[in-house]
């Protein structure tokens, strides 16, 4: 506060707000003097108060009341914003009690959503290292079924090298046969023994041929029954991984929907929240109104402090000229008689 801030100030402050038609309040005392502390200004207001009957002149009875009247509507406001601020804060107390709960029941809640989505994706990474190895099981049978049909596809390559082979040798055999029959007659018992080795031999290479070609057929039955093995177990591995992508597919949506409740949770959550934002908005709005109720009051307690100074001076004039017309009255009485006398 400014060094120097007197009763004199506060007086000449208050006086100016009365003359204006309004109450002497701190604020508005500190705002004409542009000056002094909350707790000085009110102090210095009390003494202001404490001698204005004395300065209007009003009868300590007429005062009394003034400021019991002052008192009981200070009190009955303070009282009912009292009650109303403890009626507010009660009814905080129990809406912010209520959305503690409501958040825990959310965690406790969204905690178990979360340990069944960890335990839906584990399940998914069970699947996905299931189709993993299945997988590589599909290409190691595919990688044999290959290396099978190599070796068919060799062994139908070798018959085939043998069929040419004997076909080669007959068509030698045919061009000895031929160069023989034109050497002369002379030959020609020994070129039936030849031709009779030759056959012999083509017989041998016949039937060498047609083992080659019977265990050819032996082998490629048995890959055809191993491919086709492989092609039902191929199948069967289609087939779990297909049931395994399914599941998986209905595991995905399960957490999707888990998911849009826990949104759809924490956006009720954010509504509520807001309402209740409003809620404690309103009782302010409230709470301030009762606050300006009491203003309005206070400013009734002048209005009719100064209407009672009002009545006070109207009153003393009134007293005033009652004791004049009473002398004047005494005065008559006292000069009747001197009258009668001197008649």
């Amino acid at each position: 506060m400014r060094t120097g801030v007197t009763l004199a100030d506060i007086t000449r402050a208050a006086d100016q707000l009365l003359a204006e038609g309004e109450r002497p309040t701190i604020e508005g005392v500190r705002k004409i003097l542009g000056t002094g502390s909350p707790a000085t200004v009110n102090a210095l207001l009390k003494q202001y108060f404490q001698t204005l009957p004395a300065r209007l002149h009003l009868p300590a009875s007429i005062a009394t009341a003034a400021a019991e009247l002052y008192e009981r509507i200070q009190a009955t406001a303070l009282e009912t914003v009292g009650e109303e601020r403890a009626a507010l804060d009660r009814q905080v107390a129990l809406e912010r009690e209520q959305l503690a709960q409501d958040r825990r029941a959310f965690e406790s809640e969204k905690t178990e959503l979360r340990a069944v989505a960890a335990s839906l994706r584990a399940d998914v990474e069970r699947l996905q290292e299931l189709q993993r190895q299945q997988s590589s099981k599909i290409a190691t049978l595919e990688k044999e079924l290959a290396g099978h049909s190599a070796r068919a596809a060799t062994a139908e390559a070798q018959a085939r090298a043998g069929e040419e082979e004997r076909e080669r040798f007959a068509q030698r055999h045919a061009a000895e046969i031929q160069r023989l029959r034109e050497q002369s007659e002379g030959n020609e018992r020994h070129l039936l023994v030849r031709i009779d080795e030759h056959k012999t031999q083509q017989q041998r290479l016949q039937a060498d041929r047609e083992r080659d070609v019977g265990a050819a057929s032996k082998r490629i039955s048995d890959l055809e029954a191993a491919l086709s093995e492989a092609l039902k177990l191929q199948a069967s591995l289609r087939a779990d991984l297909a049931a395994a992508q399914r599941e998986t597919t209905k595991r995905n949506e399960a957490i999707a929907a888990r998911e849009t409740a826990i949104k759809r949770a924490q956006e009720d959550a954010v509504k509520e929240v807001a309402a209740n934002r409003e809620a404690q908005e309103g009782l302010k709005s409230q709470i301030a109104t009762l606050e300006r109720n009491a203003e309005q009051l206070q400013r009734e307690r002048d209005g009719a402090i100064r209407e009672a100074a009002r009545l006070e001076g109207r009153l003393g004039i009134v007293q005033a000229q009652l004791k004049e017309s009473k002398a004047e009255l005494v005065r008559l009485h006292r000069g009747k008689p001197k009258a009668a006398e001197s008649r």
